[in-house]
């Protein structure tokens, strides 16, 4: 009996010991993880930047409907809250990195995602600082590191990303509505270049500070923002175009400035519609103009064709949501009717 006493004495002490150990030891932790992609920078930095796409991409809970985000969900402040957790941006720097802080489950976690894009590939990286709780410790004791058990999570959340945007990429449609009629307007315009791989970033980019612009000189927005393209190489794969507004009256910039106001003569065009990214836009100039010569329509050479942003960028981070219309000016107002010869295929036997 007195050697069970003592063993029993012995293994409460050891226990005692194993806790006091345990609960003493280096609370805080620091690891990084990297994902490389063929995403551009400013791709991926717009997807993570806005917390409306967390619920989709987070590795902690597959629910995006059980996300519920904060008036701000864009940049600096945004906030998402979800089953008693929250993560929120402290800061961010455009196209370089995102810094989340994140209450998991009662874990705790400072993060910074950064995104560094060498010769048209990227490395997305996160760096992640932490505490760990009493259990986590306990089990990190039998188990190994912090990296070793927690990593893997945030690996996931990279991957995740990844895959969110490349299939969302790889998913369009086009389609064909024939001839369409465009009103008159007033707009602002923008020139820009770009090719057609980083479209939808220069895009983006030039409708921010088209919208600004709009709202620092109290103009008032009437109608989808488009884009006049000035000269199209599909084989090339460059692009020149201006990104316009259209306002309701109009509005006389100052000398030497890059935004310039016009006005858009009403004119019929032949229209295609592109629902997906506008990476895919050679595709659908290369659908409207097949189309126009299919219908013996004739284009206008004094109005330059235009793409009309229904659902945008502006809207919806998810590319494969996004809906512009490709127009090509022509002269007729509706599609003529060809003639088709009808042959005689009776034969007379004698």
């Amino acid at each position: 009996m007195k050697i069970l006493k003592y063993i029993f004495i012995i293994a409460a002490l050891a226990i005692v010991f194993l806790t006091v150990y345990i609960a003493t030891g280096k609370s805080e932790y620091e690891f990084s993880v990297s994902k490389k992609t063929e995403l551009s920078n400013q791709r991926l930095f717009r997807y993570v930047d806005n917390l409306q796409n967390f619920g989709d991409w987070n590795p902690w809970n597959d629910n995006a409907s059980a996300f519920k985000l904060d008036s701000i969900y864009k940049g600096k402040d945004a906030k998402v809250t979800w089953n008693g957790n929250e993560a929120f941006i402290t800061k961010s720097i455009p196209n370089d990195t995102v810094f989340l802080k994140m209450n998991i489950s009662g874990n705790n976690y400072d993060t910074k995602m950064y995104f560094d894009e060498v010769n048209g590939k990227t490395t997305i990286g996160w760096k992640v600082k932490g505490n760990l709780s009493f259990s986590e410790k306990f089990k990190l004791f039998f188990q190994g590191t912090p990296e070793s058990m927690i990593a893997p999570t945030f690996e996931e959340g990279l991957t995740k990303i990844d895959k969110n945007i490349t299939e969302s990429l790889k998913k369009f449609s086009i389609k064909n509505e024939g001839i369409t009629m465009i009103s008159e307007m007033f707009y602002i315009k923008q020139t820009v270049e770009s090719n057609i791989e980083n479209l939808g970033d220069k895009i983006f980019q030039s409708m921010e500070h088209m919208s600004n612009f709009a709202k620092n000189f109290e103009l008032e927005p009437y109608g989808s923002p488009f884009t006049v393209f000035e000269n199209i190489n599909v084989l090339s794969g460059n692009v020149r175009y201006s990104v316009c507004l259209p306002i309701k009256n109009f509005f006389s910039t100052a000398e030497g400035s890059d935004i310039v106001c016009e006005k858009l003569p009403a004119f019929h065009g032949y229209k295609t519609v592109l629902t997906g990214d506008y990476m895919h836009s050679d595709k659908a100039w290369t659908e409207v103009k097949k189309e126009i010569a299919a219908k013996n329509l004739t284009q206008r050479a004094d109005i330059k064709p235009i793409s009309i942003y229904k659902t945008s960028i502006l809207t919806t981070q998810k590319s494969n949501e996004w809906i512009t219309e490709f127009i090509i000016p022509v002269n007729e107002t509706v599609i003529p009717i060809i003639d088709t010869p009808v042959t005689d295929t009776l034969a007379v036997t004698r």
